[in-house]
């Protein structure tokens, strides 16, 4: 059996059944300790061995917060996972830049001698292939809108006509956080993203300051001054260092909510067939019993002064003085009784018996025991009209439309044609930023290595077919005629 008390508030579990209890008519949210929040702000950077990090949410545990709500929820996921697709398309290419009057267009054309550089990372000693690199960068961004690169370049990297840059590496983004040589204060001092000027890569959950690697951060002004460096790619936020994932912020307390939502129902109907009742526990009986233990205590020391044995009430050593815990525990002794009498399935038809007392206004007090409604189909219902609701937050705050997503009010799948390519389409050309961002330390490595390339207009991009619509296909050529 457990019991369980706070303030003047307490409950009883035994098995699967529960009996909440009150000692005294009224209990206010004032006489329960609750856990209280302080609006004082942390320090926004650590000291660690030198460097000013800056840290990355509230406890520096951003990223993992983040891994651990999103991968809680039933549907965000597999959202995410289809975004990193259709950014990704059929990977990075090569393609050449050209303008048409006002509109820029690109050609994918390739260029042999990109194309056997991007090919060879693994040949030069890189773990991952620039295909799998470029995957790394886009689940990352859409995790944090952060990502970090670890440059490896060639020793002979200052001789001309080498390659510079053998190839990148993605450093996952938890063991990653920006560091500044400078004695910065951030509460008095004006500071800006230039001023870290060193990237810190370790484990910042429970790593040793010693253990940290310190890489001094990419500068693409002079990007082969240093052997090896680190440089990070964000989608700049309003008056942040860091980029923010404002989908997640936004949506934040709505995910935490969703994610309760399975552990609550099956919670509830684990103890739906539980005894559930409250106990109204009379002042005027606590204070009787109060008394009567302290005329215990008295007889006591007397007891203790004959060098006789202490008297016990209900198994309680009540002692020679009178203290409050000792009231607490004789009420718990008598709420489990009350427990035994009111659970279980061979406790059926049992009779419980108290006395009762009158007040000077002739008021009678007497334990009152009541039985909770706990409205099972309201309960379930709200829950699961609050998960719809929480669905479609999350899908409209995604941007991504029903027909795209695959999820619509009450998980009906959009099954028009239409819909689907021209959302397709909307949804294609609102990717320019992701893409350029996620490519972004593709394109500075292109232009170390091949700076007359660079100038001539070739880019390295994620290439996304286009499905053609259907009535622009030919007959023979439909899916519908495709076996």
């Amino acid at each position: 059996m457990e019991i369980q008390t706070n303030g003047h508030l307490g409950y009883v579990k035994e098995g699967s059944d529960v009996i909440t209890f009150q000692v005294g008519p009224k209990a206010t949210a004032g006489e329960i300790d609750m856990e209280q929040f302080s609006n004082i702000p942390l320090p926004m950077v650590l000291n660690v061995d030198g460097y000013k990090v800056l840290i990355m949410g509230k406890k520096n545990t951003l990223p993992e917060e983040t891994e651990l709500v999103i991968g809680g929820n039933r549907i965000l996921p597999e959202l995410l996972d289809k975004r990193v697709r259709l950014l990704y398309g059929e990977g990075p290419h090569v393609y050449k830049e050209k303008k048409e009057g006002k509109k820029v267009t690109r050609e994918w054309e390739g260029e042999a001698t990109i194309e056997a550089w991007l090919n060879s990372w693994q040949e030069a000693g890189l773990s991952d292939s620039a295909d799998e690199v470029a995957l790394k960068y886009i689940i990352d961004y859409y995790y944090q809108e952060n990502f970090f690169t670890r440059w490896r370049y060639r020793r002979s990297r200052r001789i001309n006509g080498t390659l510079p840059v053998a190839g990148l590496e993605h450093i996952p983004i938890k063991k990653c956080r920006l560091a500044s040589s400078k004695d910065i204060n951030i509460f008095s001092d004006y500071y800006e993203d230039k001023d870290f000027n060193y990237v810190l890569v370790g484990n910042w959950l429970t790593g040793s300051e010693k253990k940290f690697l310190v890489y001094n951060r990419f500068d693409p002004s002079d990007p082969l001054a240093h052997e090896s460096c680190v440089s990070i790619h964000k989608n700049p936020a309003f008056g942040k260092i860091y980029g923010q994932n404002k989908f997640y912020e936004g949506v934040k307390e709505w995910l935490v909510g969703m994610n309760k939502t399975p552990r609550f129902i099956n919670s509830f109907l684990e103890n739906a067939l539980s005894a559930k009742v409250h106990v109204i526990i009379p002042n005027a009986w606590v204070e009787s019993k109060r008394r009567m233990l302290q005329k215990y205590c008295d007889q006591n020391k007397e007891l203790e002064t004959d060098g006789k044995d202490l008297i016990k009430v209900n198994g309680i050593d009540v002692g020679t003085e009178f203290y409050e815990h000792t009231l607490t525990k004789f009420i718990a002794g008598e709420v489990k009784k009350l427990s035994k009498f009111l659970s279980g399935a061979d406790n059926q038809g049992k009779l419980y018996s108290s006395l009762s007392f009158k007040t000077s206004d002739k008021v009678e007090e007497r334990w009152q025991i009541e039985p909770i409604d706990l409205k099972y189909k309201e309960y379930i219902s709200a829950l699961t009209e609050y998960d719809k609701r929480g669905d479609e937050v999350v899908v409209s705050a995604l941007g991504m439309d029903a027909s795209i997503s695959n999820i619509s009010k009450d998980g009906v799948i959009s099954k028009s044609g239409s819909d689907l390519y021209y959302n397709y389409i909307i949804y294609l050309n609102n990717l320019t930023i992701p893409e350029g961002i996620c490519m972004q330390p593709f394109n500075q490595a292109l232009r170390i290595n091949f700076p007359n390339l660079y100038k001539a207009g070739y880019r390295i991009g994620l290439y996304r077919n286009i499905p053609s619509k259907q009535e622009e296909v030919a007959p023979n050529d439909r899916l519908d005629k495709q076996d």
